[in-house]
């Protein structure tokens, strides 16, 4: 029986075009995946706050992976509205660093160990703290129910910004801001001359007058609201001299800087932060804290 060679030729260009599906069909079935599951995956950012070295880290977690660590932080928070001590908080901070270690959410470059001396105030200058226990112990300095010293904090904001400064900046503009009261934040040339002078003292001083209590550069803030934009909105944590110390709501930091236009809640900041869509989340230490729901 002879085969019409019309017929054979396209038998042949059939399975030709067979065996090339065949072949892309899993490369495309892969790429359909892939996007698939791009569109799947949570970015999460982490950041080390008062300390040079190490780089942002980002991460691309899977849905449920987000919900794992989002419950993780709630259950954080729980935790800690049942400490009522710093020494009980530190070793849920320390497991803290481990859970984030586990998503690949350290620092760049930043060791377990060295993150979890970051959060607990290890890296903090010694000789800082001993200044201002000395000035408690003397009555040189007081505490209300809107601040603490020395401490633990954990929170999770929104309208928040955490900015790193020279020590020299930010007692310049902090005496500045403490001299001028009321008239220098209500008069705008009063607040940019006192930047002015802030930066010419930085200029002429900058001779290490601070690297006793201040060997780092950096020396972070953490902002909650201001006159324009409003309170944060959120919830803050803090252990320390005036043990257990919180807030939830909205509030102001209660720190005026001339050049920063915001109202700071916290001084001396080392820790972690993590960016999750509109909210900052950070645990760390602090120096000092002050916060009150009244502008």
């Amino acid at each position: 029986m002879q085969t019409n060679p019309q017929i054979s030729k396209g038998l042949a260009f059939v399975f030709i075009l067979l065996f090339i599906g065949v072949a892309i069909a899993p490369s495309i079935h892969f790429n359909v995946v892939k996007a698939s599951n791009d569109n799947d995956l949570v970015e999460v950012t982490t950041e080390a706050c008062g300390i040079k070295g190490f780089g942002n880290q980002t991460v691309k977690l899977t849905r449920q992976q987000y919900q794992n660590l989002e419950q993780y932080l709630v259950d954080f928070r729980e935790r800690l509205n049942q400490t009522t001590t710093r020494e009980e908080a530190v070793p849920i901070f320390k497991e803290a660093v481990v859970e984030l270690n586990k998503y690949g959410l350290l620092p760049r470059g930043m060791s377990v160990e060295q993150a979890q001396k970051l959060v607990t105030g290890q890296n903090q200058n010694k000789n800082m703290e001993k200044l201002k226990e000395r000035l408690m112990r003397n009555r040189l300095l007081s505490l209300d129910n809107n601040s603490n010293l020395l401490c633990l904090i954990a929170g999770e904001t929104n309208i928040t910004t955490i900015v790193g400064i020279s020590p020299l900046i930010f007692l310049a503009a902090a005496i500045i801001g403490y001299l001028g009261g009321g008239a220098l934040y209500n008069n705008f040339h009063l607040q940019i001359l006192g930047t002015i002078v802030v930066y010419i003292a930085v200029f002429i001083l900058r001779l290490g007058i601070l690297s006793y209590f201040f060997p780092a550069t950096i020396f972070s803030l953490i902002t909650f609201g201001g006159a324009i934009i409003g309170p944060a909105q959120g919830w803050v944590v803090t252990f320390g001299i005036n043990l257990a110390k919180g807030w939830t709501g909205s509030f102001y930091g209660q720190y005026f800087l001339p050049f920063l236009w915001v109202r700071t809640g916290v001084v001396g900041f080392t820790g972690i932060k993590i960016v999750q869509r509109d909210d900052c989340f950070y645990f760390g230490s602090a120096l000092w804290v002050k916060i009150s729901e009244l502008y």
